[in-house]
């Protein structure tokens, strides 16, 4: 084996400090002396002249200084998501806002469908598929306001 001129290994970290000894920053090394700088510190230039208090042009729109400003925070009305069911629901009218129980409409849906399509399978196709049309319980139902009119929701047997 060559030995290389120059390699030195690097310094042995299996040295632990004691208790109440201080770890140098490197093993067989002594830890720095703070020296302070040479010369103090230098100040920032001030500058000689202030230009005079009101001599800067006011926006358009912006009081003059010394007044308080004042700003309207808008009100943002936060309504629960109503989940819809079979029965009435009491709530506040997103169309206009009245204090409503909602009244409610039946059409039909896909579990309306579904169970008709099901009796034709098995031979009621002679008038008896037409049964789950006539049933509230199969169909969908539509809560609307009493008030405006307006839907405000559905609740879906089958999505």
């Amino acid at each position: 084996m060559t030995e290389k001129t120059g390699n030195v290994p690097p310094p042995s970290y299996q040295t632990i400090p004691q208790p109440g000894e201080a770890s140098p920053a490197y093993p067989n090394e002594p830890p720095p002396k703070y020296e302070a700088p040479q010369g103090g510190y230098q100040q920032a230039p001030q500058p000689t002249e202030y230009p005079a208090q009101g001599t800067y042009p006011q926006t358009q729109g912006y009081p003059s200084q010394g007044q308080p400003v004042y700003m309207a925070q808008p009100t943002y009305v936060v309504q629960p998501r109503v989940g819809f069911g079979p029965d009435s629901q009491p709530m506040q009218c997103p169309h206009c806002h009245a204090q409503i129980s909602t009244s409610l409409d039946y059409e039909a849906g896909a579990l309306t469908w579904l169970s008709a399509g099901v009796l034709c399978v098995f031979g009621c196709w002679l008038g008896c598929c037409l049964i789950p049309f006539c049933i509230n319980d199969l169909s969908d139902v539509q809560h609307k306001c009493p008030n405006c009119n307006k839907l405000v929701g559905v609740y879906r047997k089958l999505s």
